[in-house]
């Protein structure tokens, strides 16, 4: 029986289809710290679909926000293993794309043509940072408020883009219902879109532009191997799926989500504090003087952003930029947990 043309154009499409998901990866993806940029994309998954279940139930307004959460935590069932798989899951988040971005940094795998992955996935850490804020603020007990209150007043000390951030967060000077319905669009709205085309956007720029080679900057290092996308790397990310969600489960169980009293505009919360991954600028800025604090937060976004055209621009000129990075993520690590843990102590 002869072959059809649409049958030959089928069996092709289907071979490149083959051919694309069996395409070879490097070995050294094997190792854990470079499942590092699997895993927040697992969690950012387990974060949409635990939220779009609990707007079913969330009202967002001052009256209404604090009583329906304790609707989701007390009254709903399973609404509060729901809010703590996504509570869990967006800080697991932050802190892999931190220890995640802290490897990049190390290894220089913004060389190379990576300068772009490096933005996208620059975007993607802080969007998951106004992600946690607002998630936080929405709980509105009287933490959360008064935690909204200490960051919002943050940005709005920063340098030339404080007022205009500080407006827009709030809806006005001061904290009120309109600040509320803001971080909630933000939240369920602007952020989800904005974080779905940065992904997009970096899964896209892996694809054309390849991974980071290892051992650039290792003589050391011989060639390594490579293996097949499909199964072998799609079977560990899988794993590394499965293991992750049986550890947030787990700890979920253990440790029930909890809620404080009611928000108060009257009444400062005695143990209030921005979220932890907010701990270490707070208590920079509290420690150093707050203009010179301030400035200092925004220089160092912009050259975190920059970083690997300073890369570019040293190593032309003759700097040993691997001993560079490693001490600069030593002292980074090592002063962002003494803040973060001195902040949370005094809490």
């Amino acid at each position: 029986m002869a072959i059809t043309i649409e049958e030959v154009k089928e069996k092709s499409l289907k071979d490149k289809i083959i051919d694309y998901i069996q395409e070879d990866v490097p070995d050294h993806l094997y190792t854990w710290p470079y499942t590092l940029g699997a895993i927040p994309l697992v969690l950012f998954a387990i974060l949409l679909i635990t939220g779009i279940l609990m707007t079913f139930y969330y009202i967002p307004y001052p009256d209404r926000a604090y009583e329906s959460v304790r609707d989701i935590t007390y009254s709903i069932y399973l609404g509060w293993f729901i809010r703590g798989m996504h509570k869990l899951a967006v800080n697991l988040m932050i802190l892999s794309l931190l220890l995640h971005m802290v490897r990049v940094f190390i290894t220089r795998a913004y060389k190379d043509n990576g300068e772009v992955k490096w933005l996208l996935g620059a975007g993607i850490f802080f969007t998951s940072l106004a992600f946690g804020f607002t998630g936080y603020s929405l709980v509105y007990d009287n933490v959360s408020y008064w935690g909204m209150v200490v960051v919002t007043n943050m940005a709005g000390e920063l340098p030339v883009v404080g007022k205009t951030l500080l407006l827009l967060l709030r809806g006005g000077e001061e904290v009120s219902e309109f600040t509320l319905i803001r971080l909630y669009d933000l939240h369920t709205k602007l952020l989800p879109l904005l974080i779905i085309v940065l992904i997009t956007g970096h899964i896209l720029a892996v694809r054309l532009l390849g991974f980071a080679k290892l051992g650039t900057d290792l003589k050391s290092v011989p060639t390594e191997g490579m293996h097949k996308f499909f199964p072998e790397h799609a079977m560990e990310v899988g794993l590394i799926s499965i293991c992750l969600l049986i550890f947030i489960v787990d700890i979920v169980m253990l440790f029930p989500p909890t809620l404080g009293t009611a928000a108060n505009p009257l009444e400062v919360a005695s143990n209030v504090s921005p979220p932890w991954y907010f701990s270490a600028v707070y208590k920079w800025i509290t420690i150093v003087p707050r203009d010179a604090g301030l400035f200092a937060v925004m220089l160092f976004i912009i050259l975190f952003f920059a970083y690997p055209y300073i890369d570019r621009f040293l190593s032309k000129r003759g700097t040993d930029m691997w001993r560079v990075n490693i001490t600069i993520s030593a002292a980074a690590v090592i002063v962002f947990t003494i803040l973060t843990l001195w902040e949370i102590v005094r809490v």
